[in-house]
């Protein structure tokens, strides 16, 4: 009797699955000189969880979850190799609430609010009103706006709004004119540098801040700003410039079409006043001393409170998300108390080696692999092992990396924004290799040498 549950699809899952386990398995019997038991073990989860993150047979947050248990059961167990006894094994279940998985939650509340009460929609048309009508202004403007709300919402919810803002206006330019290829790489290019410059803009940031927590490195909402938001206005601006470039306008004005939102209403003034509020003891947590991931609890606790946000909102936020970060940062741990990432530092020739070049190398090898997987999977699986590194400040490492993870333009399964753009079908495949090249590598570079010079 064939059940339904065991469809095609799913059993080439769970084949994937079996060989993941299998590889974790093989691996972890080989027996390298000076690496532990625990440290073994710990390289048979890494691979086991790499190839499920890579080849994606499961949601990422499945994966997450596959990576704890394994922990647990391998590692954790009472009289197991990490000498865990009782609930030691709760080390590895710890980051699913981690004072950064609640940072990002309350980021996705006030998405949330954003959204339902549309200020966002509001804040891109009072910024496009102020372009003008010369074709690069508006492109500008267009990926000014995209990269800005993907600081505080996600890129995914920027980048489709952008695009429903930007269709009208594309529809009214000649088919052959490249400025349309322009405006829809534009955007998803922008809502991906975005995402760099604060905590709560894209999980690899998270990630990157949760690891270093757990390390004793403890980096705040503006000191992380304080790297980001330059970062990413010089990166849009250098792929602004690249794409005025290679898609040049033939058209001398654009026109578009704004909605009469009318006057703002209470609720949605409450709901920025909030916003405002809550990114202002963001910034300000040298003063008052109250942790980030606190003051994020703040607009959890007002909107659905209040019932300005019901409960289907709250099953709505990117739970998976969440969890996809806690994943990422349990397995670092795993690799740390394991000796795994060291032992993995140390097999790599950087001794005499300049640091600006091992940086750079990090950020390479992140901007190769973002744009063939995710960013959370990048992040996921490069951190662990880069923040290691003895001569190197672990923040250092770690922000590049996580910077470098969201550059990723190349293809339209390297990030969401790219699959939505594409999806609109005004360019080809061919069109976001040749612009998304360019500037990944220029990401690269612009990355490492600002937060090297920065630190």
């Amino acid at each position: 009797m064939t059940f339904e549950i065991l469809t095609p699809r799913n059993r080439k899952r769970i084949a994937i699955f079996a060989l993941a386990l299998l590889a974790g398995y093989v691996v972890s019997r080989f027996h390298p000189e000076g690496l532990s038991e625990a440290g073994r073990l710990t390289l048979g989860i890494f691979t086991t969880a790499a190839i499920l993150w890579v080849v994606e047979p499961f949601p990422l947050y499945v994966t997450s979850f596959i990576v704890v248990i394994l922990e647990v059961i391998l590692l954790g167990r009472p009289g197991g190799p990490l000498g865990f006894f009782g609930s030691g094994y709760t080390v590895f279940l710890h980051p699913f609430f981690d004072s950064v998985i609640v940072l990002v939650l309350g980021g996705f509340v006030l998405a949330t609010a954003i959204k339902r009460y549309g200020l966002d929609e509001r804040l891109s048309y009072g910024i496009l009103r102020r372009a003008g009508t010369r074709p690069s202004m508006v492109l500008l403007a267009m990926m000014a706006t995209a990269a800005f709300l993907s600081m505080w919402i996600s890129n995914t919810a920027a980048t489709a709004l952008m695009i429903a803002v930007a269709i009208p206006v594309i529809s009214s330019i000649s088919p052959d004119d490249p400025f349309r290829i322009a405006m829809m790489l534009g955007i998803p290019f922008a809502s991906n540098i975005g995402g760099m410059a604060t905590p709560i803009g894209t999980p690899p940031n998270a990630i990157a801040i949760g690891l270093l927590a757990n390390m004793g490195y403890q980096m705040r909402f503006v000191e992380w700003m304080y790297r980001g938001v330059p970062a990413a206005v010089v990166l849009l601006v250098v792929c602004w410039l690249i794409l005025c470039r290679l898609f040049p306008a033939r058209v001398r004005e654009v026109a578009i079409e704004f909605k009469q939102h009318g006057k703002i209403g209470r609720k949605p003034m409450f709901v920025l006043g909030v916003f405002a509020v809550v990114v202002f003891f963001w910034l300000t947590t040298k003063w008052h001393g109250i942790p980030a991931s606190i003051v994020a609890l703040f607009p959890l606790v007002v909107f659905f409170g209040l019932r300005l946000l019901k409960d289907e909102d709250l099953q709505d936020l990117g739970w998976g998300i969440l969890f996809t970060i806690g994943g990422g940062m349990s397995l670092g741990i795993a690799m740390r108390v394991s000796g795994l990432s060291t032992y993995i530092v140390e097999l790599v020739p950087l001794e005499g080696m300049p640091v600006v070049i091992v940086l750079l190398m990090f950020s390479l090898i992140a901007g190769i692999m973002t744009s063939v997987i995710s960013n959370s999977a990048t992040a996921n699986l490069l951190l662990p092992i880069v923040v290691g590194v003895s001569a190197i400040s672990p923040t250092t490492s770690a922000v590049v990396v996580a910077l470098a993870a969201s550059a990723a333009m190349v293809l339209p399964i390297s990030t969401a924004p790219n699959a939505i753009a594409y999806g609109s079908g005004y360019f080809a495949v061919r069109d976001m290799v040749r612009a998304g090249s360019i500037v990944t590598g220029i990401a690269v570079i612009v990355i490492t040498l600002f937060i090297y010079a920065l630190f």
